[in-house]
This record gives C-alpha cells, structure tokens and sequence, in this order.
C-alpha cells in the first residue's frame, strides 16, 4: 500500500490526472500511469488507474448525461467491452513493452491527422465507433493506456466538447465494469490495491472539481486544442520511456 512520502506524489499526479481528464474527458491514464509505475508493480498500477477511472467516469457522467451521443456511445461500449477480456489477458502475459510504443505511435499519426485536419471517410460509418470503442478497452485494460483512441473518434464526429465528455465517460464506465469483475476474476485485485484505490480518491474528486471549472471555460477550438496536446505530450512520454527500457 501507498503510504508517506510515495501516497503523496501518487495524490498530485492523481490529482493532475483527474484535472485532465475532468476537463476534456480522458487522459487519467497518461497523466498517472508513468509515475505510478516508479512506485509500484505495473499489474497493479495498471488495476489502480483502471478504479480511479471508473469513479471519475461516474462523475463526469453524473455532469454532463443531458449532452450524450446515445447510439454512437453505446456502439463505443458495445465494442469496449467485448474487448476488456482481451485486454485483461494481454495484462497477465509477460511485458507489454512493444505494444506500448505501437499504441504512442498509432495515436500520434492520429493526432497528426486531426491537426492537418485530414477527413477519413471511415470514422463516420456506423461500425466505426464499436471498432474505436474495442481498440481503446483492449490498451486502456491491458496498459491503462488508450482513452486517446476514443476521444479521437468522437473529435473526429465533430460533435461539442460537453457531448465528447459525456460519450467518453459512458463509454469507459462501461467497460470499466467489466474489466474490474475481470480483474478480480483472475486475481489481480487485492486489498492493498483497494485501500490504494480509496486513499487515492481525495485527489480524484480535487482534479474533477478542478477540471469541471476549467471545461466550463473552454469553446471548442480551445478544447479540441488542449485536448490534442494532452494526447501528444502523453504520448510522447510514454514512447521515450518504453524506448530507454528496450
């Protein structure tokens, strides 16, 4: 368990995270997977960061329900959890190294294109969000890495930032269900990582409330902007680091 000086690094980082993600709806995960994994085991982290997302996903659902995209989210969760078992079974295999470099490099060619402002066709199919939906829960299970996938799909849709926040929160409280049922399934929750999980939490709802006070001032050029240099700079960390560790 989490305790002196290491419970108060993991409470700033959980409260930049839940700042992030409170304000543009993703990229917890970013933010707190790679200083967690300095202190602590990386299943465990990858358990930790999936229970903080999922109580966080309940608030920013509780906020921002009236704004839902109802058919594509539900397209996105359909996918998502029909994935969590693939994620939660690359999760209890041997390092995942190589798969955390092909996911920064898959999201930074995706941010690439939202920046030129390249149109693909695809993304507006009505199969595109399960896709989207299973690809982000298979990294997202498996690394605690992978909400950019999702919210690139629903950026691409064009819809406003309180409909983004809304689709993404549904969709990962969703399969975030299934995932944590998964993880105790095969053992991977244990009680130090539950009181990890509530001790952490002070720090979730400090970064929502922060979050939500910074959304509610950005339009959505600003939103979509910030939201492409939270997934670029997440990005980028995270393939520098799996790159030293080769």
């Amino acid at each position: 368990m989490l305790t002196g000086q290491d419970l108060i690094i993991a409470l700033v980082v959980i409260i930049a995270g839940a700042t992030v993600m409170g304000s543009v709806g993703f990229g917890l995960g970013l933010v707190v997977t790679p200083v967690l994994l300095l202190l602590l085991e990386p299943q465990t982290v990858v358990v930790l960061v999936n229970g903080e997302i999922a109580v966080l996903t309940v608030l920013l659902l509780a906020r921002t329900w009236r704004h839902l995209q109802l058919k594509p989210s539900l397209m996105m969760a359909a996918g998502g959890v029909a994935a969590a078992p693939v994620g939660v079974l690359i999760l209890g295999s041997a390092g995942p190294e190589y798969l955390r470099i092909a996911v920064a490099v898959l999201v930074l060619g995706l941010v690439g294109l939202l920046i030129f402002n390249v149109q693909l066709p695809w993304v507006r199919r009505p199969w595109s969000g399960a896709v989207a939906g299973f690809l982000a829960s298979v990294f997202i299970t498996a690394l605690s890495i992978g909400g950019p996938l999702a919210a690139f799909y629903t950026m691409a849709q064009g819809w406003e930032p309180r409909a983004i926040r809304a689709s993404l929160a549904l969709y990962f409280l969703t399969f975030e269900i299934m995932a944590f049922a998964l993880y105790a399934w095969i053992g991977l929750v244990h009680t130090g990582t539950l009181l990890n999980i509530g001790a952490l939490l002070p720090g979730v709802l400090a970064g929502f409330g922060v979050g939500s006070f910074l959304a509610g001032r950005l339009d959505q050029r600003a939103f979509r902007w910030v939201s492409m240099a939270v997934i670029v700079a997440g990005s980028l960390v995270l393939f520098g680091r799996e790159l030293t560790r080769l």
